[in-house]
């Protein structure tokens, strides 16, 4: 009987270092902490599912000095042998991400990414043949709507092509050369692992398509961050990760009249915290001490609420957002949505919390639409909600297949009714701008992030609009401005 055993991590986004960045506190969690388990020998394979460059304020600091080296050469220590690209892993372009994946040791596998001049894949499937003989094929792919989320700049030189056909045809090219196949895939189920449930029909996420419809042996998800600890779906057997190296699973395969397979969920906090110097320790010192730089005050805290109370009530947070963004833009309306997770902004700001509340590079889009486009945009910020035995609550379609309280966008420069016992479609009325009834044909500008602008979260009501202005600055960066020029108001 021979015997393999894959490392399997995804969704890193730039937490390589034991901190959640919410102080200077050592925490048991990021990559160079649970890397100190990988123990790593000749019949092992480390592999990551992509979203590595983005997110953590040491990989925001990391860009703004032009370093992907870093990142690269901590992945080299932990001796990952391949990698696939996230969506998130283009957002500082692809000249950073390029400069990063020459300097991994690791080879990417992403069958999707093509090369625009040539038209092959930039990345294409690998054969790995292990000590023991066995051979394993490894495809990777990340979701297609890349195309949909990334600014246009950052896909000069490669194109993302339909993903499962892509998967579909290096599968047919490799199963036959190795012993096990695996799909190394940025994207996530489309259904309820369980009961098979269709969860959404977006085309997002195919994993269970992949399952259904492939033989994989071994399907390795990501982008979702919703853990899945090893299960069988149509013979193939699937993982999936939380994120900002929450977690790692640790994957055993033996061949011997056929593949077994199994696997371990291992969580950073099992893990024993270790009181030693790390590689780059100088870097996160400074992207420490940049952090704690206070920018400005504000005449109040703003701290969010429990989503569906904020949903309901508004948010003094998410309305400061939309202020700052129609300062900005001169636009008449504003939106804006708040992360899954934001910590707020205290009333003595530092970079810290503007990073930590704010995330995502997005920049500011200033669309011109139609009241008929804005009540539809409305209406579907209104789907947040579900009514149960007449009591208000979130809909279940923002919670599976992932978690999505960032597709209830909160607005400015606008008021509307909400008729949540209504149906879908239905809910939205008495929309004012200025106090004045908006109508169907006019025109009206709105501005919003890159993001939504492109129509992601069900927004597709916004994909034909006339874009009126796109701005360069990110949104980090216009809130640091506009709470550094309040500071020195006081």
């Amino acid at each position: 009987m021979r015997q393999i055993r894959i490392i399997f991590t995804s969704d890193i986004h730039g937490y390589f270092y034991p901190t959640d960045y919410l102080d200077r506190k050592r925490k048991p969690k990021g990559l160079l902490h649970i890397a100190q388990t990988f123990h790593k020998d000749g019949n092992t394979l480390i592999l990551d599912g992509g979203d590595t460059l983005q997110g953590a304020p040491f990989s925001y600091y990391s860009q703004m000095k032009g370093r992907p080296d870093i990142a690269a050469e901590l992945m080299n220590q932990a001796g990952y042998d391949a990698v696939t690209i996230g969506n998130h892993d283009f957002n500082y372009g692809y000249e950073y991400l390029q400069s990063f994946l020459n300097q991994l040791n690791a080879v990417c596998v992403c069958q999707n990414c093509i090369n625009r001049e040539t038209g092959d894949s930039a990345f294409p499937w690998r054969i790995f043949q292990l000590e023991n003989g066995v051979c394993v094929g490894i495809v990777g792919a990340v979701t297609d709507f890349v195309n949909v989320w990334e600014k246009k700049e950052n896909l000069s030189e490669i194109k993302i092509s339909e993903t499962y056909e892509s998967i579909e045809r290096a599968y047919h090219e490799v199963k036959d050369r190795v012993d096990i196949t695996i799909c190394l895939y940025h994207g996530g189920m489309e259904c309820d692992t369980e009961t098979g449930k269709i969860l959404e029909t977006s085309g997002e996420n195919i994993g269970f398509k992949i399952c259904s419809k492939l033989g994989f042996d071994l399907l390795l998800t990501g982008h979702q961050h919703m853990p899945i600890n090893g299960r069988s779906i149509c013979g193939t057997y699937v993982v999936q990760n939380a994120c900002n190296a929450d977690t790692y699973h640790e994957i055993k395969i033996s061949l011997s009249d056929g593949i077994k397979i199994s696997s371990k969920m291992i969580f950073a906090s099992e893990i024993p915290m270790q009181d030693n110097i790390l590689p780059f320790q100088n870097m996160e010192d400074e992207v420490q001490n940049w952090l704690d730089s206070v920018v400005g005050i504000l005449p109040e805290s703003l701290y969010p609420k429990e989503h569906l109370q904020m949903a309901l009530e508004g948010s003094k947070l998410a309305d400061f957002i939309n202020q700052v963004q129609l300062e900005y833009t001169k636009a008449e309306i504003s939106c804006t949505s708040l992360a899954n997770k934001v910590p707020g902004l205290p009333q003595k700001v530092k970079v810290r919390d503007i990073l930590l509340t704010y995330p995502f590079p997005n920049t500011l889009v200033v669309l011109e639409i139609t009241g008929k486009i804005l009540k539809a945009a409305l209406e579907r910020t209104a789907e947040y909600f579900s009514v149960k035995d007449g009591k208000i609550g979130i809909s279940e379609s923002f919670f599976k297949p992932k978690i999505e309280h960032y597709n209830f966008d909160f607005y400015r420069g606008v008021t509307y009714e909400v008729a949540y016992d209504k149906p879908k479609g239905q809910r939205i009325s008495k929309i004012r701008i200025n106090g004045i009834p908006i109508e169907e044909n006019k025109k009206y500008h709105i501005c919003m992030n890159n993001y939504r602008a492109s129509g992601a979260g069900g927004y597709d009501m916004y994909k034909e609009c006339r874009v009126v202005k796109q701005y360069g600055k990110d949104m980090f960066e216009i809130l640091l401005e506009h709470i550094s020029k309040m500071k020195n108001k006081q």
